[in-house]
């Protein structure tokens, strides 16, 4: 670009030269070609520039596109614990700091520790361990904290591999897979705890309406569920 401005002046300071010392001919001859030699120089110059800017807009754009991609499909979930217990008066959901973030099938595992997973309500109400239960279920967690009203999906299956409690591994009923998504298009399954529909294990036992203990744990603290996602599709 400099080189170009430099040219235009350069056939100008030409143009001047010719017109004062050359006789009245040879100065319109020179005065001409400085003017054209001046003319194209300008407009090299200016095509040069325009070509310049296209292109930095055009590299600008491309950054753009690049930058700018779509987030990656996922649920986030969590196990969720609800609790029916008179003995506390504590009838709330509390919920694991353990998630896991699924984006394809495959076999995933979610804990709730009563030592790190209680919070202090219940803790003020009197919880101390997982008994008087309503559930134990798997729940989409960006539904549970409000950010979203269903779950991004079309359609989940799950199957319960494995449920773990204190060490002891409770014995499945059943391991088919079932759809994990409710009527409302949230993802819950609604089990493997469950004193209302039944539970998808052995080792349960009614205390109270509705309300379920483990049989052979008094003070059972953590529970831990392995399960398979599969036919995951989402919107």
């Amino acid at each position: 670009m400099k080189k170009k401005i430099l040219g235009i002046v350069l056939a100008l300071g030409l143009m001047c030269s010719f017109t004062a010392c050359g006789s009245s001919n040879d100065a319109a001859t020179a005065t001409t070609a400085a003017t054209t030699a001046a003319t194209e120089a300008v407009a090299e110059a200016t095509t040069e520039a325009t070509t310049t800017t296209t292109e930095a807009t055009t590299t600008t754009t491309e950054a753009t596109t690049t930058t700018t991609t779509e987030a990656a499909a996922e649920i986030k979930l969590r196990l969720n614990v609800l609790y029916n217990d008179s003995d506390s008066n504590y009838y709330s959901t509390e919920v694991s700091a353990d998630e896991v973030t699924v984006t394809e099938n495959g076999q995933y595992e979610l804990t709730f520790d009563c030592a790190t997973d209680l919070t202090d309500n219940a803790k003020t109400a009197g919880v101390r361990n997982l008994q008087h239960l309503t559930a134990i279920f798997v729940y989409d967690q960006a539904v549970r904290d409000g950010s979203e009203a269903a779950s991004p999906l079309k359609t989940a299956d799950i199957r319960w591999d494995k449920v773990v409690v204190d060490g002891v591994e409770l014995a499945v009923t059943n391991s088919d897979f079932k759809s994990a998504l409710k009527s409302n298009g949230i993802f819950d399954t609604n089990d493997p705890i469950n004193s209302w529909d039944g539970s998808a294990v052995e080792g349960m036992v009614e205390a109270g309406e509705h309300v379920l203990d483990f049989a052979d744990n008094e003070n059972p603290q953590k529970i831990t569920v392995t399960f398979t996602i599969d036919n995951l599709e989402f919107k």
